[in-house]
């Protein structure tokens, strides 16, 4: 099969590997379409924490169940899927205690094990969600991302009636703005690529912004989606008296602000990290196939594996909204 292959910081190459084989408790899943995130590009930057090159990329997708290993149950040859990509032992402290996400052990498609970057890619069965019917495979690449904000929404907790900030108008940000909105917020939304705030408005935001001080106020809840330190920086002054700020966006290493700890605790600030998926997989799925969020918005056509480089410079640039790559050839 054919693959994108990051042989280390900076090299990538669409090349020839050899396809991937089952082991008991996994199933081979053919890969349909895969989403460039983030993440993808800071693999390719050298800059994301402990990766395992040679590594393929990619963990934002669906397919169909090709083969499954002995011990895969409940997933026949066939079954559309998509896949929770993250690696967790299901037996350190933290697992034990139902944050997964916090393995002590734990890794991920695309950083520490191939990705769906490629026309098959061997996967946990236990974490291939079935897909409902009136969820297409173009789409399934985007319950990864909202199972992601999924778990920051539930890490905030209730935002009813409140006045809410998001910062970044990219995938997440808008994710994050409509389901917020669902749960009762007053959301505003700013990001400095204005071509983003388009569909702003789609997503349940009331006003948008390519700055904070275009909005002129503050808020009781501010979500930073951009990972931008200066963008958290800014958010965290507007923050209202015993708010909340929650960080979904990732940024570089060494990346950092200065701010005073006496302001948190004299404004009494809640701070919150919100890291990857927690328990929240199949909702995102069942969400989407609801068909209540604007998704179709955010997808633009998918582009050849042979374009990835191209794919991933538009994701590095904010080109866009949701760059994705089409891999059913790939398998050939």
């Amino acid at each position: 099969m054919r693959a994108a292959v990051v042989r280390g910081p900076g090299d990538l190459a669409i090349t020839e590997v050899p396809d991937p084989a089952p082991r008991d408790h996994e199933v081979i899943v053919a890969v349909d379409t895969c989403g460039i995130c983030g993440t993808d590009v800071h693999v390719l930057d050298g800059d994301y924490g402990v990766v395992r090159y040679p590594v393929i990329p990619g963990h934002e997708f669906g397919g169909i169940v090709v083969a499954a290993g002995r011990a895969a149950r409940g997933l026949a040859t066939g079954t559309r899927v998509a896949v929770d990509p993250m690696d967790y032992c299901d037996a350190c402290s933290m697992c034990r205690s139902g944050w997964t996400n916090m393995c002590l052990n734990g890794g991920g498609l695309g950083t520490t094990a191939p990705g769906a970057l490629a026309g098959y890619v061997a996967v946990n069965g236990a974490r291939c969600e079935p897909l409902p019917d009136t969820l297409g495979l173009g789409e399934a690449g985007l319950v990864e991302p909202l199972a992601c904000v999924l778990h920051a929404v539930d890490r905030l907790g209730p935002v009813l009636g409140q006045d809410v900030l998001v910062l970044g108008a990219g995938p997440i940000g808008l994710l994050a703005s409509a389901l917020l909105a669902m749960s009762g917020g007053r959301v505003d939304l700013v990001d400095r690529r204005a071509e983003r705030l388009a569909a702003g408005s789609r997503f349940g935001a009331r006003r948008t912004g390519t700055a904070v001080r275009e909005l002129d106020g503050t808020w009781d809840v501010v979500v930073d989606a951009t990972g931008n330190p200066a963008a958290v920086a800014d958010g965290l002054a507007v923050t209202r008296r015993a708010g909340r700020i929650a960080l979904l966006g990732i940024s570089g290493p060494g990346r950092s602000f200065a701010f005073e700890p006496f302001d948190v605790v004299a404004r009494e600030l809640t701070i919150v990290g919100a890291n990857s998926v927690r328990h929240t997989f199949g909702r995102a799925a069942r969400l989407l196939a609801a068909g209540t969020l604007p998704v179709e918005l955010l997808h633009e056509p998918p582009l050849p594996l042979t374009a990835t480089g191209e794919a991933l410079e538009r994701s590095r640039r904010g080109q866009g909204l949701k760059t994705r790559v089409r891999l059913a050839e790939a398998a050939a």
